[in-house]
Order: C-alpha cells, then structure tokens, then sequence
C-alpha cells in the first residue's frame, strides 16, 4: 500500500507519515501547491491525505483538487470532499444541521442587509455575531445592543473597498447567546467517539476555545452529546470529525464542526488522533466494502 501525503505548513504531514511507517505503509509527499501537483499519479498511490491547509478563503482551491482526486484520478483522498464540503463554512454547516434536525443554537442567516436591520430590532440581546468563516474564537462578538449591532451592520455591508473588516463582507451571521461556564470538544473516528473533553476559559466566560485561553478535561463527559456526534457522522459518512458542542438543559446543542482536527487539546489527554486517523485510513484501504457496507 502506498499513501501520497501532501506536505503542510505545520508539519502534519510528518506525524502522518511517522505512524504509516510503523504498520507497513509506503509512503511519499508531494506539494498541493506546485503547478503540476496531479503528476505523482505516475507513482500509483493508493490513497492521497491533505489535511492541514484549509486556505481559508480560498477554500474553492481546495474544492477543485480534492474532487480532482476522486473523481479524475479516482483515488480516495482524507478527508475527502464530503467532509470538506462545509469545512470552515458556519453558513454551510448550519443548512446541513437544520436539515438533520440536529439542534443548534437559535440562528439567523442573511445575505440582505434590510433583513439584518430587521432582525436587530427583534432579537433578544446580548447576541453572538460571527464570521462564517472564522476559526478558534476569532471574528466572534457578543453584541449587547442594538446600536451596537447597527455598527456592525454598517461594516459587513460596506461597499467601500477601502477599509478592510474582521467580518465577512455581505453575509450577516447571528446567533443566539447561551451562557454556558464551558463547552465541549467530542472527535469521532470511523463514526464512533474515541475523545472528548471540556474547554473552559476562567477568564473569557464566554469563550472557551483553546487559543482564547480555555483549558481542558476530561471528566463527566455527557453520553447525550458522544452518541449525537455519533449520529450525525453515521449519517454524513464521515470518515472522521470534531464536534463543538454546547450543554443546555442538559441537552446538547451543536455550534459547528470541523474535519481538520486540531489535536493540541486531545495530547492533554494522552490521546494520539493521528495515530488513530492512520491506523484507520490504513483498515479502510484494506477494507474499503466492508467500510462502505457501514455506512447506511
């Protein structure tokens, strides 16, 4: 078996290839980045992981290769375009949650910038407003009343190039705020909940996230919230996923998820996710019907 990695800027890549090594993986790299990345396919891999650089923005990049992968070089690729469909998209994720009938916190989406004048003058405050493309805590704000929000307003649908704001131009995201002493982290891998943990964040009490200063547990993780995770990458057919979630009632809600797992909160609890995906990346290779069968 062979496994072509693309090399990242974090050097994901190298921790991939260290546990393939160890079971019996041929591995190589190559470069997502060159003009003629697709001509390693003279080198027969097997199977193709891209993982780390989500290029933000421009995210369509991503798109284009990884469907290039499976349907022109007709490889598997992790995670594959299923997974990155809505990978750094709240917007995306939101429609795909709904439709489930996964419950999230109350949200309000809009492109028009009547509508979020309108919404502002009926929601109740204070109300989290984010960019749907932001990451670890950042582009988050709990606006606290309505000239507040109309400030912000002014700002995403600014025609004006000239000033550049932390928000998403033209797309209002609104969100009702929960008050919540922490919240949770649960991965799944081949669609079963191998860690989760607490993030909480003594000194932002609203936001938890590890690179806002959240810390982590392990202890009195809700079962409620392992098996929702479960559900939803069964019917998704993920191959793996990281979940935030938040506790209200004693019911989880779902914020958002993500397929590029960070991994720095997990470490903390002596769980190695990477030797995890490639011991599973290597079964499934292996197994590929017996894997496909699962995933009704």
């Amino acid at each position: 078996m062979k496994i072509a990695i693309a090399k990242a800027y974090n050097g994901i890549h190298k921790n991939f290839n260290k546990h393939l090594k160890s079971i019996g993986v041929d591995t190589l790299y190559f470069d997502i980045d060159k003009p003629e990345w697709y001509k390693i396919n003279n080198k027969k891999p097997d199977a193709y992981i891209w993982l780390a650089d989500q290029k933000e923005e421009h995210y369509r990049e991503i798109h284009d290769k990884i469907y290039f992968i499976e349907k022109i070089l007709n490889k598997p690729v992790f995670p594959n375009m299923n997974m990155f469909f809505a990978e750094g998209d709240k917007k995306k994720q939101y429609y795909i949650l709904d439709y489930l009938k996964i419950k999230m916190p109350n949200t309000f989406i809009t492109h028009k910038k009547e509508q979020a004048l309108n919404f502002i003058k009926k929601t109740n405050y204070p109300f989290i407003l984010k960019d749907p493309y932001g990451y670890g805590g950042i582009h988050v704000f709990k606006i606290k009343n309505q000239n507040e929000a109309k400030k912000y307003i002014e700002k995403i649908f600014d025609k004006g190039l000239q000033t550049k704001f932390s928000l998403c131009k033209n797309i209002f995201y609104g969100q009702e705020f929960i008050k919540a002493e922490k919240d949770l982290r649960v991965i799944t891998i081949n669609k079963k909940a191998v860690c989760a943990y607490w993030r909480k964040n003594e000194n932002n009490k609203w936001k938890h996230n590890l690179e806002q200063g959240g810390k982590v547990y392990f202890n009195n993780i809700p079962q409620k919230a392992l098996l929702l995770c479960e559900k939803i990458s069964k019917k998704m057919n993920f191959h793996w996923m990281g979940y935030d979630l938040l506790m209200k009632n004693d019911k989880p809600l779902l914020l958002e998820y993500s397929a590029c797992i960070r991994t720095k909160g997990a470490e903390q609890g002596k769980y190695d996710i990477r030797k995890l995906q490639s011991i599973y990346i290597y079964n499934y290779l292996n197994n590929k019907k017996n894997y496909e069968g699962k995933k009704k």
